[in-house]
């Protein structure tokens, strides 16, 4: 075993004490004029429970933080995951907790799901959100009345189900999922998948957007390259953060240029191709394939008027004369149907 080499890794430790060096409060921000010297320590509002003392260390910190005398960091998580679940959190002010934020549209249930996540689940994130999913408000039907939408336009009451679109990165990949393209392949480094000539620039460089071949192409969004002042255009212009700052919280917006990349974006073209293909194998009628596609993208039939205006879009592409440079698919008409499908609201919307 002494022969066997195995990798170094370097791990992160306090300075044994007579190693550690003083700390200063550089006056007015300027490094090179030094005042007092602090030691580590936590604010005095939050001290309340902290185990710490004159020998206070990072471990102690991290004691502290989940600790049950400290009401923050479970409420804070689960405020978030309800967010994630319902489109708003309880504190809708997700990144400002205190007392400048919005107050907690219900405590009550902000301190149940709280003390349940930091308890009963030992802080597993994946049993809060569980608990949260398989619960009757989560599950409710998320049609909605003219009285109680004007009494509630953003559900705080939770008197129906959550209506929310698709998260920025989630847009494409649901697209590739349902054309049966997603990639399962997991982990490795970031992948440059297709998008339009010239809409990537690399902010001071000459950077240039090297298309990814074969499977990366299709991998998930999170595999995406990123950079932080050049963000991926079609996941930005879904409200994804560029990362220049933190974000805790994403402000959802509905422009056309979303339709723009939903439509006309070559990643969103090829999978309109392949859920043509599939439309194609699972019948050769025209309502069959339209029926089985919509169910693919929305989890439900579609009515007879939602139907009928796709059967006669389907009708009336085909008989227009299409570009064979498109890109488009041995049936043209058909994908430009199975795209509609896909930027439908009821397709891009959870």
């Amino acid at each position: 075993m002494a022969t066997m080499k195995g990798t170094e890794v370097p791990v992160m430790r306090d300075r044994a004490p007579d190693a550690k060096r003083d700390t200063r409060v550089f006056a007015r921000g300027n490094r090179l004029t030094k005042e007092h010297t602090v030691k580590a320590d936590v604010p005095n509002l939050l001290k309340k429970g902290y185990p710490g003392g004159e020998n206070a260390n990072r471990l102690d910190m991290a004691r502290w933080l989940v600790s049950g005398e400290n009401p923050l960091t479970a409420r804070v998580m689960v405020n978030r995951l309800w967010g994630e679940m319902f489109g708003i959190g309880i504190v809708e002010s997700a990144e400002d907790f205190g007392s400048s934020g919005i107050p907690p549209s219900n405590l009550p249930l902000l301190d149940h799901l709280a003390l349940r996540f930091q308890n009963d689940h030992k802080w597993s994130v994946k049993q809060v959100l569980r608990e949260i999913a398989l619960s009757s408000t989560y599950r409710q039907a998320s049609a909605v009345s003219q009285e109680l939408l004007s009494k509630d336009p953003k559900n705080q009451l939770l008197a129906r189900g959550p209506r929310n679109r698709l998260s920025a990165e989630m847009v494409r990949d649901q697209a590739l999922a349902v054309g049966g393209l997603l990639s399962r392949k997991m982990f490795g480094p970031s992948v440059f998948p297709p998008q339009p000539d010239g809409v990537w620039n690399s902010v001071y460089s000459g950077a240039k957007w090297n298309e990814s071949k074969g499977e990366d192409r299709l991998r998930r969004a999170i595999y995406t390259y990123m950079k932080r002042t050049s963000g991926f255009p079609g996941q930005l212009t879904f409200d994804a953060p560029s990362r220049d700052l933190c974000s805790a919280r994403r402000l959802i917006s509905n422009t056309p240029l979303q339709a723009l990349v939903t439509m006309n974006d070559p990643a969103h073209i090829e999978a309109a191709v392949a859920l043509a293909a599939r439309m194609t194998a699972h019948s050769g009628d025209i309502r069959a394939q339209i029926t089985h596609a919509f169910l693919t993208c929305t989890q439900r039939v579609p009515d007879e008027a939602t139907l009928a205006d796709l059967e006669g879009l389907f009708q009336d592409l085909s008989r227009e004369t299409y570009d064979k440079n498109a890109k488009l698919g041995p049936n043209p008409a058909l994908t430009l149907t199975a795209n509609t499908i896909l930027n439908l609201d009821a397709s891009l919307t959870k």
